[in-house]
């Protein structure tokens, strides 16, 4: 026998090794949880599955899921941070939990607004934008730069001095020009304001006696101080008595270098400073007083250089096809994905693929109304939900934990199944997903379901898990959703809505979960 022969025989007469010790972890282990109402819950979710919460609203799904393993997860990660960055972000606390094993890193996909900045749109984020912008560089005509050229968050810079290069080679420039896509106008807001100065400043009084009257700005107060000590004029002197040019001084003056009492500072005109610090800001995120304020003496309008498309004028001159990058985000996603499918573009070839599943994901989220330049701020949470979980699909991250709270609320019923598929899209990439859910359709596809109960607050003590049995399965697919078959259920099902295992509205498989034994429950 050859060598080779004898090494195969050996091996086969080798007994088969146990599988390796790391291939064992695959729950993750909850034992004695008392987050807010949960009463020393205990339960074990498999991994890399799709999990479903269900109970009565106040059981304690959120303190379950969110505030003990999601949570602690958070807490875990932020301790890998140095102890100086840690003091820069916010303390979390271990949840009340006597034992959590086999967490991963948890991410969540809430029902939270989407970020306050003004220039956040949804093209921004997610990367329809972005791919837009390497496409309108590439072949947009007449070609005017590369990328930034055609962002709204990036403003033309000129600069001069000496460049280095990364070989070490310096060469001098002068007036080098750095384009950008930000309309100078607006700033890349796509809107301007008009102010009623009289609201801001009151011209019969002087600085000392008030004049100014911006929240935190007191006439006795440090941000007035800079003003009245700047030296630019007479601080006891009425405003209305000021001269053009001092008037300018505390209206719009540029940022200017001055020392007040020994100390160096930067001074600045009252209208520009105001504007960076309220003015420009999403008014949701705004302090009660201060947007009461901003909506006071500010009027806004669609900015008349741009037309709102916050882009500068050569970038809306460059087009592809006709269409100008400012066209595209402009229009509805589900005309904008057939505009992409109809371009003939063989150097783009994998560009226009990746753009084109992009806005393909948007319509399976029910999201293809939306046009790309929409404002982040203004969509609601169902909404934003859904455009965080479309920035996650395409996510190359494995094995994490992704958490959802309620992701079909809001949906029509069709539009459920879509987001049913999405969801075992995550989980088939090799990730745990949790989702927090009322819906029969959406329980109904659960590899493990955990229904809290029996009631609500200090009803809301209890756990059991098990897998969603064939019948609820089967009336979640009966035509209609949950119809006839929901109906005879509630019908037999006895129990009134605030004692039954239903992890549902009244109308839905009530005899399906009300049966489910507790065998599951992993409670000790």
């Amino acid at each position: 026998m050859t060598m080779t022969g004898n090494a195969v025989s050996a091996a086969s007469a080798r007994p088969v090794a146990a599988a390796p010790a790391a291939d064992a972890h695959d729950l993750i282990r909850v034992r004695g949880a008392r987050e807010n109402n949960l009463k020393d819950v205990s339960v074990d979710l498999p991994k890399r599955r799709l999990t479903v919460f269900t109970g009565v609203s106040g059981s304690g799904k959120s303190s379950l899921v969110f505030d003990t393993i999601a949570a602690e997860s958070r807490r875990l990660i932020d301790e890998t941070y140095s102890a100086f960055v840690q003091g820069f972000m916010p303390s979390v606390p271990r949840p009340d939990v006597d034992v959590l094993e086999g967490l991963t890193t948890a991410i969540l996909v809430d029902q939270e607004r989407l970020g306050a900045n003004p220039r956040s749109t949804v093209g921004t984020v997610t990367d329809a934008n972005a791919m837009l912008r390497i496409l309108f560089s590439k072949l947009g005509e007449p070609h005017i730069g590369g990328p930034t050229a055609f962002s709204f968050n990036i403003p033309t810079q000129q600069a001069s001095g000496v460049m280095t290069s990364a070989t070490g080679d310096k060469t001098i420039v002068r007036n080098a020009v750095y384009l950008g896509g930000m309309c100078p106008r607006c700033e890349g807001r796509g809107s301007v304001s008009e102010l009623d100065l009289s609201q801001i400043v009151d011209e019969s009084r002087s600085l000392n006696a008030g004049a100014i009257m911006v929240p935190g700005y007191t006439a006795d107060g440090w941000m007035v101080r800079g003003f009245a000590e700047s030296g630019f004029y007479d601080p006891d002197k009425p405003v209305a008595e000021f001269t053009e040019k001092e008037r300018h001084a505390l209206l719009y003056n540029e940022p200017t270098k001055v020392k007040v009492k020994g100390i160096n500072l930067t001074y600045e005109g009252l209208i520009p400073k105001i504007t960076k610090s309220m003015l420009s800001k999403d008014l949701d995120a705004l302090q009660p007083h201060i947007r009461a304020f901003v909506e006071r003496v500010a009027t806004f309008a669609r900015c008349p250089e741009c037309d709102g498309t916050r882009l500068t004028e050569a970038a809306r001159s460059s087009k592809i096809a006709g269409v100008s990058i400012a066209d595209a985000c402009r229009m509805q996603v589900t005309d904008l994905a057939e505009w992409v499918r109809g371009l003939d573009l063989p150097d783009a070839g994998p560009l226009l693929e990746a753009l084109s599943a992009n806005l393909d994901a948007f319509v399976t989220l029910g999201l293809g109304y939306l046009s790309l330049e929409r404002p982040s701020g203004t969509l609601s949470g169902g909404e934003a939900q859904r455009i965080k979980m479309l920035r996650h699909l395409g996510s190359s991250l494995t094995d994490v934990t992704y958490v959802f709270d309620e992701p079909t609320i809001g949906l029509h019923p069709h539009d459920i199944q879509r987001m049913n598929t999405l969801l075992l899209q995550l989980r088939d990439k090799g990730n745990t997903v949790l989702v927090v859910e009322h819906k029969p359709e959406t329980i109904a596809i659960a590899d493990h379901v955990v229904d809290l109960g029996p009631g609500a607050g200090v009803g809301g003590e209890r756990s059991a898990s098990r897998e969603p049995s064939t019948d609820s399965r089967r009336a979640a697919r009966s035509p209609g959703g949950t119809s006839r078959t929901a109906r005879r259920s509630s019908r037999r099902c006895g129990a009134r809505p605030e004692r039954s295992r239903c992890a549902a509205p009244r109308r839905t498989t009530c005899r399906a979960w009300t049966s489910t034994s507790r065998s599951g429950c992993s409670r000790s």
